[in-house]
């Protein structure tokens, strides 16, 4: 009995070791597959900032305008930041290390000798800065870092690659000695059955099956563990092994998966907006949602006891909800106007009446009086952008007001090769001097406790305005309401050129 237990339990020590150490190599595989996802993601905001960096650049080149300036800057100094980041998530191996010099030199002669002389340049002299510009050489060095980004990932996936061939290569091992073990076990407990009885061969059979069915790959294989003797004991350790197992090759496949998709998505993606949508969605949204369920869980459980506390927790869901809000907003001026518009023929009375459709609630609620004045014209526009500018003016125009009852005119004027369309209200107005700040994201002339909203709106506006080829601007004083006003096409016209500075300026 002594030499039998001693060898059942080198056999189950060996075995249950060995599938320790293959739970290891495939938590390295994972950890691994984690690091190059967290490379990858790092890779695509390096390269979003570069792009960000090229686009401020050729914006302000373009239009000698300081606010085209201002996310090329803001990327300027992250960049660097980022790089380091990429550098420490980069393995010891020679090739990384090449291909990761090689991306270091790349982007810091692209900043040094293209981007930081022609900013100079362009302040200095616009011509020639435009002329450098057509020259695209900032494109083709983008070009190259990124031809240098791709490399580094190709290597990253040959290192998880390998990684999880040498956890696979472990955990055949593990389960062919595993099985090879506990099948030895059987056979010598069968030749003293007649010792050890049916209570402990048939919980061994049951471990012997389980262990079959894991290394078939069913990894929710468990078995009984009520005894208190050994018998239970190996039970609950087959068992621990087993819950080992299935987590991490749960975390494997979700990182491989992640890895695969954020590989697809850097292929096919919009360079800027495109990663600028998938960072705000997988590394604000999902602690917000954690914030939120774990303010729900807390109040659940422990309502009794946090009595007025309460208060705290509804707060911290309703922070959430605004924060979740305020991305989704963030997502859509990201999007507005990022592709050309689909410009057709779209009578703008059209427009207007389902713009004041989707408002219809708010107007009602306001006691608002809404007039269209004269005819409005057919102009060449996308249909959906033009209906949100529409109601996102005639929104604010409801609801910035002081007491007053809404008025809102809405009409259009031609003038030369463009036809002016304005919402006009009796509202709050504001300082001319600041009017243009109300068209850049986040800014706001009045406090969020008066008037609710995020202050994207009308930066959404002026994005689709500008991708229709018109300008968007304000007319207003403090107590005298406001006039929006802005540009599009006529129908006639196939081709939607700029409309000229001293039309659309504001």
């Amino acid at each position: 009995m002594l030499l039998l237990s001693a060898t059942v339990a080198v056999l189950l020590g060996t075995t249950l070791g060995l599938l320790i150490v293959t739970v290891a190599s495939q938590r390295g595989a994972a950890r691994e597959a984690f690091r190059s996802q967290e490379a990858l993601i790092t890779a695509s905001r390096l390269q979003g900032s570069l792009v960000r960096i090229e686009n401020g650049l050729r914006g302000f080149v373009a239009s000698r305008r300081e606010r085209f300036l201002e996310p090329a800057e803001g990327a300027l100094d992250r960049y660097p930041r980022q790089l380091r980041r990429l550098d420490g998530l980069a393995s010891g191996e020679p090739r990384q290390r090449r291909t990761l010099a090689d991306l270091e030199t790349r982007i810091e002669d692209y900043v040094a000798l293209w981007a930081l002389p022609l900013i100079t340049l362009a302040r200095d002299d616009p011509a020639s800065a435009r002329n450098v510009v057509i020259s695209n050489e900032g494109r083709v060095r983008l070009a190259g870092i990124d031809g240098a980004l791709d490399e580094l990932a190709t290597l990253k996936r040959e290192v998880v690659r390998d990684n999880a061939r040498r956890a696979d290569r472990a955990s055949t091992l593990a389960i062919g000695f595993g099985v090879g073990g506990l099948g030895l076990v059987l056979v010598v407990a069968a030749g003293v059955a007649v010792y050890l009885g049916r209570s402990v061969v048939r919980p061994v059979r049951e471990v012997a099956r389980a262990t079959g069915r894991l290394a078939g790959g069913d990894l929710s294989t468990r078995v009984p563990a009520q005894r208190e003797d050994e018998l239970g004991d190996l039970a609950r350790s087959f068992n621990e092994m087993a819950d080992r197992l299935q987590v991490n090759r749960a975390e494997l496949a979700a990182r491989t998966e992640q890895l695969e998709h954020s590989n697809a998505e850097l292929t096919r993606s919009n360079r800027e907006l495109e990663q600028f949508a998938s960072v705000t969605s997988h590394d604000l949204q999902a602690p917000l949602v954690t914030v939120a369920m774990y303010a729900e869980l807390l109040e659940r459980r422990h309502a009794k006891e946090l009595g007025e506390g309460l208060e705290l927790v509804d707060g911290i869901r309703g922070a959430t909800g605004q924060a979740r809000t305020l991305i989704r907003d963030l997502l859509d001026y990201s999007r507005a106007g990022r592709e050309q518009p689909s410009l057709e023929a779209v009578p703008a009375g059209t427009v207007v009446e389902h713009a004041l459709e989707s408002l219809a609630g708010a107007i009602e609620t306001a006691g608002a009086r809404v007039e269209i004045e004269g005819t409005l014209p057919v102009v060449l526009a996308d249909a959906a952008g033009l209906t949100r500018v529409v109601a996102n003016l005639v929104g604010n125009a409801v609801k910035f007001v002081d007491g007053r009852a809404p008025e809102v005119t809405i009409g259009a004027q031609r003038e030369g090769s463009w036809w002016r369309l304005w919402v006009r209200d009796n509202g709050i107005g504001m300082d001319p001097a600041h009017a243009g700040r109300i068209f850049e994201p986040f800014q706001r002339l009045n406090g969020e406790e008066h008037y609710a909203g995020t202050g994207i709106g009308l930066a959404v506006c002026e994005r689709i305005v500008e991708s229709h080829g018109g300008r968007i601007w304000v007319d207003t004083a403090p107590g005298r309401g406001s006039t929006f006003s802005f540009t599009l096409a006529p129908a006639i016209q196939h081709t939607a050129a700029r409309a000229p500075a001293g039309v659309a300026g504001r």
